[in-house]
């Protein structure tokens, strides 16, 4: 058999590619923090992890410049060898006061981190207490020792107890968990898992990748939060979150870290941190020391998006931290979603499994401190009126954020809720619809759009009305492909499914008056077979 066999049988992900909803390794051109460019589109950032805003910031990007020109790119080598320069050094011993530990080590990445930390300290006869929602590095770095492996049900202390009676007395024993849980943005139960310790006596590590920087009164992580940061023997974490930058740290007492510091073949072989990734990191701890009042921004954000979303009827989970999950369940449903979104100018990130449990598909939000009241009201605009279309809450349900209208004509009365969130047809692609920093004129009557808008976006429109009727399945052979009068006649039910899905592939437009929408396709092919155009006011 050929090796590569799977990899040729393999089609889930060139199905999604050529359906339009495939939701990964979309290119960014452009990148300010809160707002990315995606496609030429200006897109609201709700799936990144630069929880205080410091990717961008002018300090941290002026020190990694600063670095690169002192020090070069790379070290080109491992801190083992030649990779260690003063400014590693400077860090390290930084973090260890930060943090409160005798000593800190830096990694190259966060994941290297944890996977070198756990397979230099734990040994053949050793056992290791794994939460089951714990990140892949942290189960991967189990992988590489011969302990013992006992996984418990996430957060639940009756099991992880009953694991722990069963475990052999005389053996090591290595807690790991994640301080904050980063696909559902709860919290592990340090204050169960301490008075298990007390019970018991095993060791901790607190995987706080997510929580430095956010978590306690002075950003330390979940162990400051709930007061027990003493209790925690050992902890990790990134520079790739609220630090800004990349690498990893470990810190704990001092023979412990250089222990690892000896043992962890990811340190000993890999190439160290970049000048510019240490700098960039010294520079974001100095801001996180010294600039509390990021952190309680990031908290406003995190409290008001929560309870809008919940008010608005969907399912945030058991979040409690600025990562507020979108409980969908069903894979298809959570691409439609994430598509429909980031069409109408926000980005999000979808989670399916093996990521989260099977029927649990999410779409994983997170917040910046730098994001500000009009981008997230936005952000709430577009999601009542996206999760109304798709079904995924209420239609009736009454709205939670100011109405908006859409920059087309609507019957008398009617309003809709996407001005401001829909590409305009002549405008530059924006989500905000302007075109060279001009708000386009309102549109008055189809008449006057359709001979303005040009043949070719004419015939992409009818292209996406027949995608849109073969996704609907309900165009029987025979029948002609234009004739929405006998599609009608064929029920109300059958008609809810064609606008659901010219919604959804054509302008995204929630709430249109369904007369007004029958007869839109009409007026538009009309115009594309060149028709004359004087009856379709």
């Amino acid at each position: 058999m050929d090796v590569f066999a799977k990899a040729f049988e393999w089609k889930e992900a060139r199905v999604a590619r050529l359906s339009g909803l495939y939701p990964f390794f979309k290119p960014i051109s452009e990148n300010e923090g809160t707002e990315v460019v995606i496609e030429g589109r200006r897109t609201i950032m709700v799936g990144a992890n630069s929880y205080l805003s410091l990717s961008t910031h002018p300090k941290v990007k002026a020190a990694a410049a600063e670095a690169a020109l002192r020090y070069g790119a790379s070290c080109c080598g491992s801190r083992f060898a030649n990779g260690t320069l003063e400014i590693h050094e400077e860090l390290e011993r930084r973090l260890a006061i930060f943090l409160k530990k005798e000593s800190a080590l830096c990694f190259t990445t966060g994941f290297t981190t944890n996977m070198g930390s756990i397979a230099a300290l734990l040994g053949r006869h050793d056992i290791a207490l794994v939460d089951r929602g714990d990140h892949a590095c942290l189960m991967d770095g189990t992988q590489l020792t011969y302990a013992d492996v006992l996984k418990y049900k996430h957060n639940d202390m009756a099991d992880l107890e009953k694991k722990l009676q069963q475990a052999d007395k005389d053996s090591g024993k290595l807690l790991i968990t994640d301080g904050v849980f980063s696909m559902e943005g709860d919290l592990a139960d340090l204050p169960g898992i301490v008075e298990l310790k007390r019970k018991y006596g095993f060791r901790i590590m607190v995987d706080d990748a997510h929580g430095l920087g956010v978590m306690g009164h002075g950003g330390r992580g979940t162990g400051e939060h709930f007061g027990l940061h003493d209790e925690v023997d050992v902890i990790t974490g990134t520079f790739s979150k609220s630090f800004g930058s990349i690498g990893g740290v470990v810190a704990g007492q001092r023979e412990v870290v250089d222990w690892i510091k000896h043992r962890a073949r990811s340190m000993i072989f890999a190439a160290s941190m970049s000048p510019p990734t240490v700098a960039a990191a010294l520079a974001s701890l100095e801001i996180v020391e010294n600039e509390p009042e990021r952190r309680e921004r990031l908290w406003q954000i995190a409290g008001k998006m929560r309870n809008a979303f919940q008010a608005m009827g969907f399912n945030t989970g058991v979040s409690v931290t600025p990562i507020i999950p979108i409980l969908v369940g069903e894979q298809m449903k959570t691409f439609n979603l994430w598509k429909s979104l980031l069409e109408a100018g926000v980005f999000t990130n979808a989670v399916i499994p093996p990521a989260v449990e099977p029927g649990r598909s999410m779409l994983r939000t997170s917040y910046q401190a730098a994001h500000t009241d009009e981008q997230l009201d936005k952000v709430l605009d577009v999601f009542e009126t996206i999760g109304k279309r798709l079904k995924i809450i209420e239609r009736k349900r009454p709205a939670t954020t100011q109405r908006i209208t859409i920059a087309l004509r609507q019957p008398e009365g009617l309003h809709s809720h996407l001005e401001g969130v829909m590409p305009h047809p002549l405008g530059n692609g924006h989500a905000n619809g302007q075109a060279n920093g001009k708000t386009p004129p309102r549109w008055t009557n189809w008449v006057e759009l359709a001979t303005t808008v040009s043949r070719p976006r004419i015939t992409q429109l009818r292209e996406r009305l027949d995608a849109a009727w073969s996704l609907a399945g309900w165009r029987p052979p025979g029948l002609p492909p234009l004739d929405l009068d006998q599609l009608q006649a064929r029920g109300q039910a059958t008609f809810e499914r064609v606008r659901d899905a010219m919604e959804a592939v054509t302008y995204r437009a929630a709430n249109i008056d369904p007369t007004d929408l029958r007869e839109m396709p009409r007026k538009i092919i009309a115009r594309a077979r060149g028709r004359n155009g004087q009856a379709h006011d």
